[in-house]
């Protein structure tokens, strides 16, 4: 059995079994070898199979493994070393960069090796990265085409706002490009939308429960939220009624479909009661579906209803790829110029540039494939977690990245949140979604996509739920 020196962070040099070393499985990714084994080795140390220090297999031994040439293997560290991924030494190998040996941003998130993010959204679906590479080819081939020496208009350029108005589609909503503003992701669009249409001194009515991006975008322009109660379905109109009564809120901000925390799925029913609501009481409606842009079997948007008095927001960041930063609001016809005009002061304008990928992905049918993909898989997850989560209280969606999991009477969120980051694993908890002054449940959310890889989901639930056994351990000098 042959050796070969191994080196981890912070450690002495070491041996072990070239059997035992990191080896890539590149036969199910598309394109060319070496981009293929680049990725792979991109992957890895994000993940934290490789972590800072450790080894690289050698060339010609791994170009034996994967039955590629030498040459190959080669180009691939090449890439990698470019990126600052990794460094190499003639005659002693190539070794995964630690942070301080890089001098460039090296794009990849700093995490711990071994530590599992159950906290933030990363796509499922493989095969990604060959997608958007074939996606970009395009475009370099059509930017002959493109108006690079001007600013493109505010809510984008007119073919851009027609892939909108069909990507909206896929929701049921019907809607002509005219009324399509393209913005640079569903935050931006969110941002636009509240910016536009609450005043300083107005109030933004919104479930109890809600995005946090929704609280932060509040903070940010300093505007009161109001909480709205909610049930399994979402909003309630009643408690709606009450609420504009209370504090002469116009604008509502809801996630009618796979509500983020608590996926809740509103009714039909539901949801033209909301529409009526919204017209006897002059109500302006924004309707945030970005998180399950992707999802075609459900219920029509409440934009279909009442689409004089409702912002429509669908996004690519969490149905087809976060690299993208693109977003298509549907707008009432009236409300058109003043939320365009915002969108002016805020940005300018957004790069024609990826808007013009989404376009062609959407025209070729490439956004539509990803899209279910990501559906499928997340599907899969969801059983998977689901198996494990038999002490739990959760409420689940197959469709949503998320699962909402209600805590043991004998912890808070945050306390369980602070003792699961010390045990490796990062989950948000209650007091991030909750609007207003409400007193936070007992609930976490967890995403169910950490990572390519379905046993970190695994292991990640198997340590959550060990936990929650456990009582809380009080820091010294707290009562």
């Amino acid at each position: 059995m042959r050796y070969i020196p191994f080196l981890s962070a912070g450690a002495q040099r070491m041996t072990v079994p070239m059997n035992e070393m990191w080896k890539p499985d590149i036969s199910k990714i598309e394109g060319p070898r070496y981009l293929a084994l680049a990725g792979a080795i991109a992957e890895a140390i994000d993940s934290g199979h490789l972590s800072p220090g450790s080894q690289l297999p050698p060339q010609r031994d791994l170009a034996q493994y994967l039955g590629v040439t030498v040459g190959t293997i080669g180009r691939a560290y090449n890439i990698a070393k470019k990126r600052q991924l990794v460094s190499g030494e003639v005659g002693r190998g190539t070794f995964v960069c630690s942070t301080g040996e890089a001098t460039l941003p090296n794009f990849l998130p700093e995490r711990l090796p071994g530590t599992i993010d159950f906290a933030c959204y990363r796509s499922p679906v493989f095969n990604l990265s060959e997608q958007l590479t074939h996606a970009l080819a395009q475009v370099t081939a059509r930017a002959v085409l493109m108006p690079f020496h001007k600013y493109p208009p505010a809510e984008g350029l007119l073919t851009h706002r027609t892939a909108g108005a069909t990507w909206i589609r896929r929701s049921g909503l019907q809607v002509p490009p005219e009324r399509v503003i393209a913005c640079g992701g569903g935050q931006q669009a969110l941002l636009m939308a509240i910016s536009a249409m609450v005043g300083a001194d107005e109030t933004l009515l919104a479930e109890e429960l809600t995005y946090s991006g929704v609280n932060s975008i509040g903070a940010l322009l300093s505007r009161q939220l109001s909480p709205v109660a909610i049930d399994e379905e979402g909003m309630i109109p009643e408690a709606l009624e009450e609420a504009v009564a209370a504090t002469g809120g116009r604008c509502v901000y809801l996630q009618p479909t796979v509500h983020n925390p608590t996926t809740a799925m509103m009714s039909d029913a539901r949801r033209r009661r909301i529409a009526d609501v919204a017209r006897r009481l002059d109500l302006t409606l924004i309707e945030d579906d970005a998180a399950i842009s992707g999802m075609t079997e459900r219920p029509l948007p409440i934009a279909h209803y009442v689409p004089e008095r409702t912002i429509y927001i669908s996004s690519f960041g969490k149905s087809v790829t976060p690299a993208l930063r693109v977003a298509f609001v549907a707008c009432p016809a009236a409300l058109w110029e003043r939320l365009a005009n915002t969108l002016h002061a805020l940005t300018l304008a957004n790069s024609p540039i990826s808007l013009e990928i989404a376009s062609l992905m959407i025209a070729d049918g490439t956004a539509d494939a990803i899209a279910r993909a990501n559906l499928t898989e997340l599907a899969v997850r969801h059983t998977a977690a689901l198996a494990q989560l038999s002490e739990w209280k959760v409420s689940s969606h197959p469709a949503a990245f998320f699962q909402w999991l209600q805590l043991p009477a004998h912890w808070s969120a945050t306390d369980f949140c602070e003792a699961a980051r010390r045990e490796g694993v990062s989950v948000v908890p209650a007091d991030n979604f909750t609007v207003g002054n409400g007193v936070p449940p007992r609930a976490v959310r967890i995403s169910v996509n950490p990572a390519q890889k379905t046993n970190v989901l695994a292991k990640g639930i198997e340590i959550l739920t060990r936990l929650s056994r456990e009582r809380p351990q009080r820091r010294p000098g707290v009562v």
